[in-house]
């Protein structure tokens, strides 16, 4: 597997001509600037780490390669980020902000989630490490948030369901918290930033 991040600050508007005709519509439809941005660098790390591939959606919207490689994305505040992965994969990034996390939580998690919030001295943190897990979760197992919330149960760095277990890893990045979910547990150590040269248009990759 491998985690790349780009700041859309980086992208230029101009490259929207790089990216898929769809894609390119969508961006087009799109009025804020930031939105457009984050939807063309969407655009141009597909092509970049899956070479042009002809992308589909299962019935709950999840993008996935023709070709069988796996992947996802996810975009908050400046960034978007970009999982591949050999096996099923799904990702979430957050900008950390305050929440009423015992009052969500009750929404959104079931009885172990909300007693780890509970019992934390850090519970916006908690908070969003339990959010951004169980949003990638549920990207991984394709259905979204399509599927209740509370049927998942993240409290652990693992999930098992039909005989299929679900790994678990969160990072933290400034003020941003960012989860993987995968079949397969070959998390990687760095997340590797990708710099979308908006003078150059050349994409250069940095470890962070």
């Amino acid at each position: 597997m491998k985690l790349f991040l780009t700041d859309i600050k980086d992208v230029s508007l101009e490259r929207v001509n790089q990216i898929s005709a769809e894609r390119a519509l969508k961006v087009k439809r799109l009025k804020n600037i930031d939105d457009k941005k984050r939807c063309i660098a969407g655009g141009l790390m597909i092509n970049c780490f899956l070479n042009n591939d002809i992308i589909r959606t299962n019935p709950f919207g999840k993008p996935f390669a023709e070709s069988g490689s796996c992947f996802n994305l996810s975009h908050s505040g400046d960034y978007v980020l970009f999982a591949l992965s050999e096996w099923s994969v799904g990702c979430d990034i957050e900008k950390i902000k305050f929440v009423n996390s015992e009052k969500i939580g009750k929404i959104v998690f079931c009885s172990n989630e909300t007693e780890k919030i509970k019992s934390s001295s850090d519970k916006t943190g908690i908070f969003y490490d339990l959010w951004t897990k169980k949003e990638s979760l549920l990207k991984c197992i394709g259905e979204g948030f399509h599927r209740s919330a509370k049927s998942v149960d993240v409290s652990k760095n693992i999930f098992s369901e039909n005989g299929i277990n679900y790994y678990l890893k969160t990072w933290h990045f400034s003020d941003y918290v960012i989860s993987v979910c995968s079949e397969n547990n070959d998390f990687p150590q760095y997340i590797e930033f990708i710099d979308f040269n908006a003078e150059t248009n050349k994409n250069v990759i940095k470890t962070l």
